[in-house]
């Protein structure tokens, strides 16, 4: 009987030193494979796995697409590109962005659950805002088992703390028992039979070549009334107990906390753009008054000088309301 041999684990601010603590305390012969996403920029190499073989005896690399999944290893997700487990292979592909990340935490978990089920270990430990949330209820669905840091113990504490709060999760520990937990919970055997919803798989690319029908912006989910930052396309909305999500048709996805950031981000890109017409349009009405004073045509020169200083006046109140305006305020569990 299989044990917990599939172990997935999230992490972003403050989690390459727990990560490392991990692995150093992790032995050769774990009978379990480990899966990890880190919040990195695209565009930046990872040195994560570098920094994980020299911390311990586990050989870790990024993960390759099409790669067989075997015990014993750390694969690690490489930046700009999402990480999907499809059967008993890897998937590696420049997905769309969930939770405003690429490589995101949620669709990992989410492909382990659905393929694995009850033989997953979900851990989310250091991070920022709440990506990973709403893969955990996914293992947790899907029988598997949920891990989370204790918020005080980690550098950032709110990935852990909104895991906490939305999922029913079997330990909350500091990192430092995380090594011991896990080689316990690997060598114990899953489950063979429970009774437990098998997570649905979603962007389509999370089940090309194989026989499942993911699901799609047709028929997940109710209209939100929303629109996806990225792509402008309509959001639909998706509970999984206490997790609310958005996802667009082509498989941007948001929680409700990425979803107030990428939302306030747009605000805020919308009213610098309004600034920037307004001015461009208050500099046309003066070229145009000039135009119209160096003709002769004194009182049309008026009339757009006068509109000029007017869209100026626009201006500037716009500024001020960005400037102090409470629209643009991060909004935290605490504040909300």
């Amino acid at each position: 009987m299989p044990g917990h041999d599939i172990i997935v684990i999230g992490a972003s601010s403050g989690g390459v030193e727990v990560l490392s603590n991990l692995a150093s305390r992790l032995p050769a012969s774990l009978p379990a494979a480990l899966f990890v996403v880190l919040h990195v920029r695209p565009d930046a190499p990872s040195l994560l796995p570098a920094i994980l073989n020299r911390a311990g005896a586990l050989p870790a690399a990024h993960a390759v697409d099409g790669e067989p999944i075997r015990t014993g290893r750390i694969y690690v997700a490489p930046p700009g590109m999402q990480t999907y487990l499809r059967g008993q292979r890897l998937s590696v592909e420049r997905g769309p962005r969930e939770n405003l990340h690429r490589p995101a935490i949620d669709p990992l978990f989410r492909t382990a659950a659905h393929y694995y089920g009850p033989r997953v270990i979900g851990v989310i430990v250091s991070g920022a805002l709440d990506d990973g949330t709403a893969g955990l209820q996914s293992v947790k669905e899907a029988g598997g088992l949920a891990l989370v840091q204790d918020p005080s113990d980690a550098l950032c504490g709110s990935m852990p703390a909104h895991a906490l709060d939305r999922v029913d999760v079997d330990y909350c520990v500091p990192a430092a028992e995380f090594p011991d937990l896990l080689v316990r919970l690997a060598n114990e055997a899953a489950p063979e039979s429970v009774q437990r919803s098998q997570a649905p798989l979603e962007p389509r690319e999370e089940s090309e070549g194989t026989l499942e029908r993911p699901l799609t912006g047709e028929n997940i989910g109710i209209d939100s009334g929303l629109t996806c930052p990225e792509c402008s396309g309509i959001l639909r909305e998706v509970r999984d107990g206490e997790v609310l999500r958005f996802r667009c048709r082509v498989g941007h996805a948001y929680t409700s906390q990425t979803m107030l950031e990428a939302q306030g981000d747009s605000v805020e890109k919308a009213l610098w753009t309004a600034v920037r017409s307004l001015e461009e349009r208050a500099m046309l009405m003066h070229k145009l008054a000039d135009s119209a004073r160096g003709r002769g045509r004194d009182p049309i020169a008026v009339v757009f000088e006068d509109r000029s200083r007017a869209l100026l006046r626009d201006v500037q109140m716009l500024r001020a309301q960005i400037a102090r305006g409470r629209a643009l305020e991060p909004v935290t569990p605490e504040t909300a």
